[in-house]
């Protein structure tokens, strides 16, 4: 950052300091808004845009294929649109809600306030129904992987297995709705914090309801068992996927060679993809468990001696969410060529169609200034003179 920079945000943050102890009205957060604001505004908007570009071209290519609506990549399908809804909802909640305190904008805190509870419910449903979809899809893989007998149940019943992911988000996490309340200060009418996001009677009244499903199921249901229970899939998948590699090479003696290694080379890329997104899912939801855990274990130190860490953890946790989603595309590309080949037909009868569309526009038009210039020539009789002159 240049001289100039510091200078503007050193003398911003004075100005709305000074500001702050005249008026607690108008005071904003300021606790680290500087690595807060980088981490949620720079970074954050720009891979939420990119994640939303990604995964929407992602969900139109699997649900115009009726071939992949009624494959395992249903779970990919339902898991891009879900990645479309987290980026969305990162914008409008997290990075504006930083930006509000940046910029200390009564305006933007007014709109911001009027939709945040929603968005915020909507966005957190969407991780969790996210996080069961990629546990459903390892364990029908790990199954196929290991040749077991419920591989017939889990693809006969996927659209249901899908169903009961989506509903694992609404359950756990769409009572968010009734826990978290915008209530408005009397005091501060047409100030900055006129409205203050505050926790529901719901969770202030009920000791149990905080305690029970808050705290111990929402965090073990949504957290703590999709992350070990992914990391036992993958590793299962990574040794499968090595005994296979080591196994065909003996088998394509005695099988048709062609057909063997074709259909052994899909299954290969289809279990590879599905390590490295669960990998993704591991490393993006690491910090995450290690926050939880230190909750449980010691809030206290958390919460005070190690707070500016807690804050930019917090910040990091839904910026980790957002990278990982950028990820999907990419490992599809690298690791499905296939998929790859397919996607980039896709683009290309996309601009093919594009183009027949822009000429045939371009010969109506033409059509139609002949014809309008023809109906000149018959109708206006000084038209017929100026061209015979």
């Amino acid at each position: 950052m240049d001289n100039s920079s510091t200078v503007l945000i050193t003398s911003t943050s004075t100005t709305l300091a000074e500001d702050a102890m005249n008026n607690p009205c108008n005071a904003t957060d300021e606790y680290l808004l500087v690595p807060r604001f980088f981490l949620a505004v720079v970074f954050g908007v720009a891979l939420s845009i990119i994640s939303i570009c990604f995964n929407s071209f992602i969900f139109v290519v699997f649900v115009t294929s009726k071939q992949h609506r009624n494959s395992y990549n249903l779970y990919l399908l339902l898991l891009s649109l879900f990645d479309v809804f987290i980026g969305v909802s990162y914008i409008a909640v997290i990075s504006n809600n930083v930006l509000i305190n940046w910029t200390a904008s009564y305006k933007l805190k007014a709109i911001w306030v009027s939709y945040m509870v929603p968005m915020l419910t909507i966005s957190h449903i969407g991780i969790t129904a996210s996080t069961y979809l990629i546990t459903f899809a390892a364990i029908e893989r790990y199954c196929i992987t290991v040749n077991s007998n419920k591989v017939a149940f889990l693809q006969h019943h996927r659209k249901t297995i899908a169903f009961i992911a989506v509903m694992a988000g609404m359950i756990s996490k769409g009572t968010m709705l009734e826990e978290v309340t915008i209530r408005t200060n009397p005091q501060c009418i047409g100030m900055f914090n006129e409205w203050e996001v505050k926790p529901s009677d719901l969770v202030i009244e009920n000791v149990l309801f905080n305690k029970i499903w808050r705290f111990y199921f929402r965090n073990i249901f949504t957290i703590l068992a999709p992350f070990f229970i992914l990391l036992y899939l993958n590793a299962g998948l990574i040794y499968r996927l090595q005994a296979h590699s080591s196994l065909s090479k003996s088998s394509t003696l005695v099988e048709d060679k062609q057909s063997f290694k074709q259909k052994k080379a899909r299954i290969r890329a289809a279990t590879r993809t599905l390590i490295i997104l669960v990998c993704t899912y591991l490393m993006s939801n690491l910090l995450s468990v290690i926050i939880t855990i230190w909750e449980y274990l010691d809030a206290a130190s958390l919460f005070q001696k190690y707070l500016p860490f807690y804050v930019l953890s917090v910040a990091l946790l839904s910026l980790l969410t957002v990278i990982a989603s950028c990820l999907r595309l990419p490992i599809y590309i690298t690791c499905q060529p296939l998929l790859r080949k397919e996607m980039y037909q896709f683009l290309s009868q996309l601009w093919t169609r594009k183009m027949m569309s822009r000429r045939m526009t371009l010969i109506e038009n033409s059509q139609m200034t002949a014809e309008s210039i023809a109906n000149i020539e018959a109708e206006s009789p000084s038209f017929g003179k100026i061209e015979f002159v």
